[in-house]
């Protein structure tokens, strides 16, 4: 095993960094284009999604105790688009770090003989896994009409006051607190 910095896993794990730092920043201006357009739940998922790309860029961050490193990286560029577009964005980019980038990364970590750093990209690779699905299930839902319509009766709450509405769609706006249908998500007791 060589020294650390002088390693290409060494500059990888600055690379990934910054993805992730860009990443967090990115889902921040989808969070808030997804709002623009009324769909808080897909704004609210956004920035959980922004906060855990904040956590890998800081594990990532970690691995360094100061100093400098100079790397030559390319990162994507683009523009805040619809929020269906920006999901399909979101869910390219997702795949490519777990398809190609964070496995290929894994490998020369691994090769170096830095299996700490390894088996990092490939713990981190199993969220981003989840983000590409789950930015995929609401792009197909928005494509679809699903977002605020079903097939059959759901319970569908009001993420800015609790109200509780049963039926195959959610209302036009919440009887309680007046908020657009875009505030309605379906219910799930996850506890």
């Amino acid at each position: 095993m060589g020294k650390f910095r002088e390693s290409q896993t060494a500059k990888n794990l600055l690379i990934s960094y910054a993805f992730e730092s860009q990443a967090t920043t990115r889902y921040i201006f989808f969070s808030n284009k997804a709002k623009e357009d009324g769909f808080i739940q897909i704004a609210n998922i956004f920035k959980e999604v922004s906060d855990q790309e904040l956590e890998h860029a800081l594990r990532f961050f970690k691995f360094f105790n100061g100093g400098d490193l100079e790397v030559t990286a390319r990162f994507l560029t683009g523009v805040v688009k619809s929020t269906y577009e920006n999901l399909i964005a979101a869910a390219d980019l997702e795949k490519h770090v777990h398809t190609e980038l964070y496995p290929g990364f894994a490998k020369m970590g691994r090769e170096e003989g830095f299996n700490r750093a390894a088996d990092f990209w490939d713990a981190i690779s199993v969220a981003e896994v989840q983000h590409e699905k789950t930015f995929l299930a609401l792009a197909d839902n928005l494509e679809t009409g699903r977002i605020f319509k079903r097939s059959k009766d759901r319970v569908w709450r009001c993420s800015n006051c609790g109200y509780i509405h049963k039926g195959a769609g959610a209302p036009e706006k919440c009887p309680a607190c007046v908020r657009p249908i875009g505030y309605f998500e379906i219910f799930s007791e996850a506890w």
